[in-house]
């Protein structure tokens, strides 16, 4: 019977049914196999009165799912739901994105044509994350992380779509490219420095200051704890080719430039909020990124983990105001979620007047805040 329903699953076989372009022979064949599922009590058949010892098969009626999988030698919806809780019980209390899975599986959904069968691979995915989590935010080395927890060093990356779908805002989320989803885990393929340009002196543990030279330097992450300078303004940039021609601006000197590496990681995130915690209020702070998705959930991941007390602004991410720049149209669904990331990242005037348009950072002519 279907779940919630008194009524029975059925199969009649109508003349333009597939059991109708079988051979004779197909056809007994798979008599033989029906009348084996009847006799396991799975099915009830209901055969043709005409047509002697040979009179064909009208309909198939479901009597016991369960007898029928153990018939067909696999497993119920049920049971593999419930195989799939046995396997990832253990992170059913940490991850509720884990109880949101097996819900979507009962009801017969696959998320990112993620199944049941893909149970054991989310817990290795799980692993994965319990293991950053442990890292205390410190960027890991993804393949030396994957060989240390699975004696493989590409483990890790087969498991993005999984890891992504753990970690995005909600099971129904588009798919993000895995350099974004795996940048702000901090799983990064090698150590990647710090780089800065402008103004000012960079403060480094434990008590080491290092100016910043033209046209930029790179340091540890991890080893940034304050800044020292008067720039005129902040701004983080997200590509590094747009970041290289910034800081060799004439106007470069007045402010500070940070290059974010894409999605920014844990550790960038804690440098960047020590570098602003030691300038003043009244210093503007912008981010400059791809016009596009994933140009303003950095801009909102930037918001939410570096931006304290700072007024947080777009530079450069209004395509209404950026003429002359090839663009590429969005779709209605792409437009809506730029706009609410773009409202996450604190700029609601812009997602309010959003265009659907798309454009690459590299795409934009050099333009620095005064």
């Amino acid at each position: 019977m279907l779940r919630g329903s008194d009524r029975a699953i059925q199969t009649a076989f109508n003349p333009g049914s597939a059991y109708w372009r079988q051979s004779y022979e197909e056809r007994q064949h798979c008599h033989l196999c029906f009348t084996a599922a009847e006799r396991a009590g799975a099915v009830g058949l209901q055969w043709a009165k005409q047509g002697g010892e040979d009179h064909p098969l009208e309909k198939v009626r479901l009597l016991d799912m369960n007898k029928l999988a153990c018939f067909l030698g696999t497993a119920t919806l049920s049971e593999s739901v419930q195989a799939a809780q046995t396997i990832l019980h253990p992170w059913l209390a940490g991850y509720p994105r884990v109880a949101e899975l097996l819900e979507a599986w009962a009801q017969l959904k696959s998320p990112r044509g993620l199944g049941t069968d893909s149970a054991r691979d989310f817990a290795d995915a799980l692993r994965a994350l319990e293991a950053l989590k442990q890292a205390d935010d410190d960027d890991q080395i993804v393949r030396v992380l994957s060989r240390q927890l699975f004696q493989n060093t590409k483990r890790i990356e087969a498991l993005a779509r999984h890891i992504d779908l753990l970690t995005a805002e909600r099971l129904s989320s588009s798919a993000r490219q895995q350099e974004e989803v795996f940048g702000a885990l901090g799983l990064l393929k090698e150590p990647q420095p710090f780089l800065v340009a402008g103004t000012g002196t960079l403060e480094l543990h434990p008590s080491q200051r290092c100016p910043i030279a033209w046209p930029f330097i790179g340091v540890s992450n991890r080893h940034i704890t304050g800044y020292a300078g008067t720039p005129a303004w902040v701004l983080s940039i997200e590509n590094l080719t747009t970041f290289h021609l910034a800081s060799q601006d004439t106007n470069a000197a007045s402010g500070l430039i940070l290059f974010t590496g894409g999605m920014p990681s844990p550790s960038w995130c804690r440098a960047y909020a020590s570098i602003l915690d030691s300038l003043p209020e009244s210093i503007p702070v912008y981010h400059w990124g791809d016009i596009d998705q994933g140009g303003f959930r950095i801009a909102a991941h930037i918001r939410k983990q570096c931006i304290r007390r700072h007024t947080f602004h777009p530079w450069l991410m209004d395509a209404e105001q950026l003429d002359g720049v090839r663009y590429s149209e969005a779709t209605e669904a792409t437009r809506t979620n730029m706009a609410r990331h773009a409202r996450d990242a604190g700029w609601e005037p812009l997602s309010q007047n959003l265009l659907p348009r798309t454009i690459e950072q590299e795409g934009i002519a050099i333009c620095l805040p005064i």
